[in-house]
């Protein structure tokens, strides 16, 4: 226990002093934790193992440092994106691909493998966001465009220290061992549409729950850009998510996907803080902030009810 925990501190502390020289604080690591990919302030990438030493410079286009970086589910390949598109290369360098273009004034978005060795990108263009599957090789397979919001399951995701949570970084894909799957909902009109990546993708599936004109008002006042400012629920079936008015006015709500009728919550309002919330794992309860009597932690079901403080002056709550 006390060697894995020395090593997870050392793997904090190099991640910690690549971000602070880097451009906008990413990087990712890979499945085995063996290799650590950073986007330098001059927008190149490089790789170095853990204790920062085998320096490789995987790239020296500029890279978009509103995207992911994301280790395929082997750690063989490294997937960014440039003004050339979406590129994947060798975690090692050389074998550079950019088999997937972007359109004309994209320069930010989601992008991440997924356990079968696909990959998923979602992006704001004109016209809305669009999402988009691709096969290993770059031909696309899923295509949403339109869509209105954009969800990722919240264990899929770390928020980085001192980015105020508009920054992260995906977590990886180990494979074969790992059993770890990726869940994402798009909001398109009226309906919810559920993606699950766990070996071979599935989806979309249309969950039961309509998303009414009233849901869609409260939407429009989450940031959508910021991943971490909504999540689904790890069995897929919960969001969670935040909104904001003004400079500092927060709110959070759940909405349950499985049923069409109720179910739509506000747990929070007028906050003047970022509220930060976890999902159980069993997807059961949701924890979150809330500005009741100052700054306390509360949790609820997973669907809004029975909600119940636990603690006075505290604050970020996450399930272990």
């Amino acid at each position: 226990m006390k060697s894995t925990f020395r090593r997870y501190l050392v793997l904090l502390s190099v991640a910690l002093v690549l971000m602070a020289c880097n451009n906008e604080g990413v990087a990712s690591f890979s499945p085995a934790n063996d290799r650590v990919a950073v986007i330098t302030n001059t927008q190149h990438l490089y790789t170095s193992n853990p204790q920062g030493g085998s320096v490789v410079k995987i790239d020296t286009a500029q890279i978009f440092t509103g995207f992911d970086v994301s280790f395929d589910p082997f750690g063989t390949k490294i997937l960014y994106a440039t003004s050339s598109g979406l590129c994947y290369v060798s975690s090692t360098g050389g074998s550079r691909s950019c088999p997937a273009s972007l359109p004309s004034g994209v320069i930010s978005g989601f992008l991440s493998y997924i356990p079968s060795g696909e990959f998923v990108a979602a992006y704001q263009a004109s016209g809305g966001f669009t999402m988009v599957v691709y096969t290993a090789s770059g031909t696309a397979t899923q295509f949403q465009p339109n869509i209105d919001q954009f969800f990722v399951a919240a264990d899929a995701y770390k928020v980085k220290r001192g980015t105020n949570g508009e920054e992260w970084f995906v977590k990886p894909f180990n494979k074969p061992s790992g059993a770890q799957s990726l869940r994402w909902v798009v909001l398109k009109g009226s309906q919810a549409l559920l993606y699950t990546a766990a070996g071979t993708l599935t989806g979309p599936t249309a969950l039961p729950r309509q998303i009414s004109s009233a849901v869609r008002d409260v939407l429009s006042a989450r940031v959508v850009k910021d991943i971490t400012s909504g999540a689904v629920s790890p069995d897929g079936t919960k969001l969670v998510f935040r909104t904001k008015s003004g400079d500092s006015n927060y709110a959070l709500y759940v909405l349950d996907l499985n049923t069409n009728s109720g179910s739509f919550v506000q747990l929070v309002s007028g906050a003047s803080f970022r509220i930060l919330y976890a999902f159980s794992p069993d997807s059961q309860q949701v924890v979150y902030e809330s500005n009741d009597g100052g700054r306390s932690v509360w949790i609820a079901n997973a669907d809004g009810s029975n909600p119940r403080k636990l603690a006075d002056n505290a604050s970020m709550p996450e399930w272990h």
